[in-house]
């Protein structure tokens, strides 16, 4: 097998660059949802694993003096296996993407539209009346009040009691 990478180092930037791609892809399945991603997250799952021993590899290399030549083509045939999984799963969630839309979202979708026409048509029917009355203190003026419940305008009311009244004597 011929090395494709000679130095540790090179092999750490492309580790970096897989663990980047990792958590765009991440954020990606995110955006599918759960029904349609549980089968690529877990797949996702098994390539961040896989990464955590690639760098646990790479780690021991780079701590010895010599490079051993056997372990440095096993980690980077994980790191070819890594990318080609990953682009893999890649390509399904786009797949997912663009996919029509599922069951659950049509359904959704469905109902706020029917509680849209349901809101309009009340207000068409009712106006700006809500249908179960209005609360005879919330949002009333005096005035108002005086109209609907044969009150006296003129008349301004007293309070019965005030703040003075209960405040201690200064």
């Amino acid at each position: 097998m011929k090395h494709m990478l000679e130095k540790p180092e090179q092999l750490a930037e492309k580790v970096l660059i897989i663990e980047a791609k990792l958590e765009d892809l991440e954020q990606e399945l995110r955006e599918v949802g759960q029904p349609a991603s549980i089968d690529l997250t877990r797949r996702l799952d098994a390539l961040k694993i896989e990464s955590k021993a690639l760098k646990r590899n790479l780690l021991e290399v780079r701590h010895h003096q010599q490079p051993d030549h056997n372990r440095l083509q096993k980690i980077e045939a994980l790191l070819r296996h890594i990318e080609d999984e990953e682009s893999a799963v890649e390509d399904e969630a786009n797949f997912l993407n663009q996919a029509a839309p599922s069951s659950m979202t049509l359904a959704v979708e469905a109902g706020a539209h029917m509680v849209d026409l349901y809101r309009r048509g009340m207000r068409h029917v009712l106006g700006d009346h809500h249908p179960l009355g209005t609360s005879v203190f919330v949002n009333q003026t005096h005035a108002n009040l005086a109209s609907v419940y044969g009150l006296d305008v003129t008349k301004t009311p007293t309070p019965t009691s005030t703040l003075e009244q209960h405040l201690p004597p200064a």
